[in-house]
């Protein structure tokens, strides 16, 4: 086992021993799924890959850990594709922010310096200690932008083509 995961099941014992609850098997088993993800996944994809790994356990069990983990600040909850929550493990790994496209969910994660100086501002001038935040910038992307322009493009005029030429222009004949 991995240092970052001997890390982050020893924080979550402390935490769960704080609350009088016991890091369980199923439990560390979700601790060590969430760590081998990358990104945002939903809690399915989750779910799947501890029934990958041979771990039987409840959804159920799966569902009411992932609050715990997000308290003990191994996880966090991350993007809300309709009615399907995401997380992203961010024990280990440096702060970031997101940009989300409204349209198609794409993800794009950033770091912007002068966000962190203003928050950090804000809080003060408002006498908060901050301890956590979560930026998710909503929007259109690029390609649903495109996909956009040429779907209320007049019929006739020159729109071109984002990727190569068009199916039955020059090209394709």
């Amino acid at each position: 086992m991995d240092a970052r995961v001997q890390d982050a099941l020893d924080r979550f014992e402390r935490f769960l021993a704080g609350k009088d609850l016991r890091l369980t098997e199923a439990r560390a088993a979700i601790v060590e799924a969430a760590l081998a993800r990358e990104g945002h996944y939903p809690i399915d994809e989750l779910i799947a890959d501890l029934k990958q790994r041979g771990i039987r356990g409840s959804k159920a069990t799966v569902y009411r850990t992932l609050p715990l983990l997000a308290e003990a600040g191994i996880l966090e909850p991350a993007i809300l594709a309709g009615e399907t929550r995401s997380y992203e493990t961010t024990f280990g790994r440096h702060h970031h922010d997101h940009l989300r496209c409204g349209r198609c969910g794409k993800v794009v994660e950033f770091e912007f310096e002068a966000f962190e100086i203003l928050q950090r501002e804000v809080a003060t001038r408002y006498g908060f200690r901050l301890e956590s935040h979560h930026h998710e910038l909503i929007g259109t992307c690029s390609e649903c932008v495109a996909r956009e322009s040429v779907a209320r493009a007049p019929e006739g005029d020159e729109v071109p083509a984002a990727s190569g030429p068009a199916e039955g222009g020059p090209a394709g004949r």
